[in-house]
């Protein structure tokens, strides 16, 4: 019999990759999704899709979800966004008296997860970090590091996905005017120096066994990004960066991280040195590129889980990977349409993957992309994916 898999969030495109990996390792593959017109619902590689409430409604969701996974009796829940997996370790002990769930425990999963906390970590430890200060900890009237701060910086709630609530300023009254309606809205925050673009922006996947012993890592540097001035990756390619995997490994371990870590970075263009952002608790959209290096991350987590043996897996960077429907997004906005470099034309190649688009599950591309495309007439969504 099948060991039974659910992917919670499953609308997100990243599921497709996900539960083909997951389908082909042997495993029954089923998505919780909070609608239909999107990705992962109409997956072939999903043996059965379930619709069910918005996971960022927490005290919802786990009344729905509790009950669901009992009766359905799954093995592994893997969450997809932020608002499943901070659910998932909330409610860990609760998910794993019925099922089992590979993530921190809530304490320790706030400790990485809490933007403001991870920056004062990296201050603390000396990792490679923006200049943040803690704007709960600043009186905005009189405060002089408010007042000395080098200017433009970002104001960045503590608790946010994207680019949700991060505002620019670009001076010290701007601060003292802006920011008390963002808090209104978006809770505590931290102010963070800006970096000039023209610099690159990475991420980098890190799996934390049961024993907190790194086991893979992997690296995704993102050429191009919709919207144009900084957001989801539409273009990007596996590389090594041994240096900065070695520090955020040193990082999880600080925080007692279990189970998988994906980081944003931004290089510092003068500098060339990269600087850590944020630590994003579930399998990031652009994924596919490293399972297609050769590192099967939803498989390890699930095998994980459930204390099986971790098969070795070999990573081959080099592999590309397009969102074709935010690349199309891209090339419209973007002034460096006809000199990209990449080239924006070059739509085949032996190593070019497409995150949104397989031949051999092409459906979730057609209703997935009439689902983006709804999204972006919504103006409400448009603003808060606006970037910075």
């Amino acid at each position: 019999m099948l060991n039974k898999v659910l992917i919670l969030n499953g609308q997100a495109v990243q599921t497709l990759i996900a539960a083909e990996s997951l389908h082909k390792s042997g495993y029954e593959v089923s998505v919780l999704c909070d609608g239909k017109d999107n990705y992962g619902y109409h997956s072939r590689y999903a043996k059965y899709r379930y619709v069910g409430p918005d996971s960022h409604n927490q005290e919802e969701y786990i009344k729905f979800l509790l009950p669901f996974i009992e009766e359905r009796h799954f093995d592994v829940i893997i969450p997809m966004d932020d608002g499943a997996a901070i659910v998932a370790s909330k409610f860990k002990n609760e998910i794993n008296k019925i099922s089992k769930v590979l993530i921190p425990d809530y304490e320790i999963f706030l400790r990485g997860y809490d933007k403001n906390r991870l920056m004062s970590l990296c201050r603390d430890k000396k990792y490679p970090h923006p200049l943040t200060l803690d704007l709960s900890k600043e009186n905005l009237l009189t405060s002089e590091p408010l007042r000395q701060f080098p200017y433009p910086g970002l104001i960045k709630p503590n608790f946010t996905s994207g680019a949700r609530g991060m505002t620019m300023i670009n001076t010290y009254e701007e601060l003292k005017e802006l920011y008390p309606a963002i808090k209104e809205k978006y809770g505590e925050c931290h102010l963070q120096r800006f970096i000039e673009p023209g610099g690159r922006q990475i991420e980098l996947q890190i799996f934390i066994d049961k024993n907190k012993e790194p086991l893979y890592s992997s690296v995704i540097w993102k050429q191009r990004y919709y919207p144009v001035n900084g957001g989801s990756s539409c273009c990007n390619v596996t590389i090594d960066s041994p240096e900065i995997v070695e520090i955020c490994t040193s990082i999880l371990k600080d925080i007692q991280w279990v189970g998988f870590a994906d980081f944003d970075l931004v290089e510092d263009p003068i500098k060339k040195e990269l600087l850590i952002l944020e630590l994003n608790p579930r399998i990031p959209a652009c994924i596919k590129s490293v399972i297609k290096s050769g590192i099967d991350y939803p498989t390890i987590i699930a095998d994980a889980t459930l204390d099986r043996p971790i098969k070795k897996y070999f990573y081959h960077p080099g592999k590309r990977l397009r969102h074709l429907g935010l690349d199309v997004l891209w090339f419209l906005k973007s002034p460096d349409r006809f000199r990209a470099n990449p080239s924006w034309f070059k739509f085949f190649g032996k190593d070019l993957y497409y995150q949104d688009l397989s031949c051999k599950d092409f459906v979730p591309f057609i209703c997935g992309t009439w689902g983006n495309i709804k999204k972006q007439l919504n103006p409400e969504f448009r603003k808060s994916k606006s970037g910075i």
